[in-house]
C-alpha cells in the first residue's frame, strides 16, 4: 500500500492506507500512524474516527506514553506540534487494532477442474470452505447456481449478518472483460465467453460481485496475508500456467486486468525447445506420462486430466517429467525476476502443489544456476493451499473495505473492438 495523500477526492484512498497499516501493524497509535502514512494527525484522527464507527477498527490496550519531535502522548491529554489538534481523554493513549469480524468476503475460484468458494474475514482470516467439483463447461447456469448455493450455505452456517458481507470476489482463467464482469473467451469454458458472471452471481445472492483473473488473485492472497510488504511473484500452476505480480504493494492487473501471461516464454526442456506451458502443463504431462507408459490413457476433460497428472506426480518414475517442469518454470521466472527485481517466488496451484518437492527442487536449482546464489529470490510453496486463489479473490473485495460494486441485472454481454484471443487446455495464454 503506497503513502497516503491529502487532497479530498482520494479520501478513499488514505483510508485503506490507514487500514492497510493497522491490518499488518497493529496494534499501531495515532501517531504512528501519522508517522507511516505521511498524513497528517487531523487527518489520522478522521479516518479513525470513522473505522471505530463502521467497525472495521478498534481501540485495545492502556495509555501509552510517546515521545518524539513532533509527538508526546500521556493517557490524559496529546498535544501535536505543528498541527492545529488537540484530543483529550484516554482515547489519545490506546491503539486500534483490526476488527476481524467487521467485514467479511466470499471468494470463488472459477476453475475447469475444481470450483471453490471461501468465506474470510477482515484479517484474511479462512472462516468456511467448501468445494463443488469440476466446473460445468456446457452450462454455466447450473455451475453459477451451485455458487449461489455454496455462498448461502458458508455465510449461514458461520452464522454472519449478511449486511458484514463486503461482497463476492471470482477469480477465473483469462481473458476476463475490462470491466471485471464477464469473461472474453478461454477455450476450455468456451460456453462462458460473454455470460455476466458479476451480474448472474449476483442475481442469485444478493451481494455485488467483481471478476479477478486467477493469477492477479494468487499474488493478492499472498501480499494480503503476509506480514512482509516486499515485491513478489506468484506463480500459479494449475490447469494453465501463469504468474501474478506484486510491485511497490500494489498487485499488478494491467491495463485490461490480464496482466500475469507468461507460458508463451520459449524454455528448454524436455529434450528441445519448447514453450513455457508445453513444458509444465498438466494436460502435456499427461501425454508424456501416457507416451511413456506410465499411465494408460485417459479422457482430456479438465477433472480426468487433473485426476492423472496426480496419479503421475504420486509415481517415482515420473520424478524427471516433474523436475523437468520445474527447470522449465525456473529458466521463465529468471526473465521475470531480473525485469522486477524481486526477491521472493512463491508457487501455488493444484498442478504445482501436487508436483511437491521435485517440482520446487528444480525450479529453485535453474533459479540458482543463472541468477548465483546472491541474486536468486527466496523460493517457497504458497501457505495458503490449493484455495490461494479463491482467497485472492476475496481479498480484492477486502481490498476495498466496501462493497465492490452495484447488484446490476443479468444481461448476456457483446464484445466490442474485435475478438479475444482463443485460449484453450493445450494453448492456455
Amino acid at each position: 500500500m503506497s503513502a497516503g495523500q491529502n487532497a479530498t477526492h482520494i479520501a478513499a484512498h488514505n483510508r485503506a492506507v490507514v487500514l492497510d497499516v493497522v491490518r499488518r501493524d497493529g496494534p499501531v497509535t495515532r501517531s504512528a500512524l501519522t508517522t507511516r502514512t505521511a498524513l497528517t494527525a487531523q487527518t489520522v484522527s478522521n479516518i479513525a474516527a470513522r473505522l471505530l464507527a463502521d467497525g472495521l477498527v478498534r481501540e485495545t490496550g492502556a495509555a501509552v506514553r510517546e515521545t518524539g519531535a513532533a509527538v508526546r502522548e500521556t493517557g490524559a491529554a496529546v498535544r501535536e506540534t505543528g498541527a492545529a489538534v488537540r484530543v483529550a481523554g484516554p482515547v489519545a493513549g490506546r491503539r486500534l487494532e483490526l476488527a476481524p469480524d467487521g467485514r467479511f468476503a466470499v471468494g470463488v475460484h472459477l476453475d475447469p477442474a475444481q470450483v471453490s468458494v471461501v468465506l474470510l474475514d477482515l484479517a484474511g482470516g479462512l472462516v468456511a470452505e467448501q468445494h463443488l467439483g469440476a466446473a460445468d463447461v456446457d452450462d454455466p447456469s447450473s455451475t453459477l447456481d451451485a455458487m449461489a448455493g455454496a455462498v448461502d450455505h458458508l455465510v449461514t452456517s458461520a452464522r454472519i449478518d449478511r449486511a458484514r458481507v463486503a461482497g463476492i470476489g471470482v477469480a477465473a482463467p483469462g481473458p476476463i472483460e475490462r470491466d471485471r464482469a464477464a469473461l472474453g473467451a478461454p477455450v476450455q469454458l468456451a460456453s462462458w465467453s460473454g455470460v455476466p458472471i458479476a451480474a448472474e452471481l449476483a442475481e442469485r445472492t444478493g451481494f455485488p460481485v467483481r471478476i479477478e483473473k486467477d493469477v492477479v488473485a494468487s499474488a493478492l492472497a499472498e501480499w494480503w496475508t503476509a506480514r512482509s510488504t516486499e515485491d513478489l511473484v506468484s506463480v500459479y500452476l494449475g490447469h494453465g500456467v501463469g504468474a501474478g505480480i506484486v510491485v511497490g504493494g500494489e498487485v499488478v492487473r494491467g491495463s485490461t486486468g490480464n496482466a500475469g501471461e507468461f507460458g508463451g516464454i520459449p524454455v528448454h526442456a524436455h529434450g528441445g525447445w519448447t514453450e513455457l506451458w508445453e513444458a509444465c502443463q498438466p494436460l502435456q504431462q499427461v501425454r508424456r506420462g501416457v507416451a511413456a507408459g506410465l499411465l494408460a490413457p485417459v479422457a482430456e476433460d479438465p477433472a480426468s486430466v487433473r485426476a492423472a497428472f496426480e496419479r503421475l506426480c504420486a509415481l517415482p518414475a515420473a520424478r524427471p517429467l516433474l523436475a523437468e517442469a520445474g527447470a522449465a518454470l525456473g529458466s521463465a521466472l529468471v526473465h521475470v525476476v531480473e525485469l522486477l527485481d524481486v526477491q521472493r517466488v512463491v508457487v501455488g496451484g493444484s498442478a504445482a502443489l501436487a508436483g511437491g518437492a521435485t517440482l520446487l527442487d528444480g525450479l529453485h536449482a535453474r533459479l540458482f544456476e543463472r541468477l548465483g546464489s546472491r541474486r536468486a529470490p527466496a523460493v517457497a510453496f504458497t501457505a495458503l493451499g490449493e484455495d490461494v486463489v479463491a482467497r485472492g479473490a476475496a481479498c480484492a473485495v477486502l481490498l476495498t473495505s466496501a462493497p465492490a460494486g452495484p447488484v446490476v441485472p443479468a444481461v448476456r454481454q457483446v464484445r466490442t473492438g474485435g475478438p479475444a484471443r482463443p485460449r484453450d487446455i493445450a494453448h492456455p495464454w
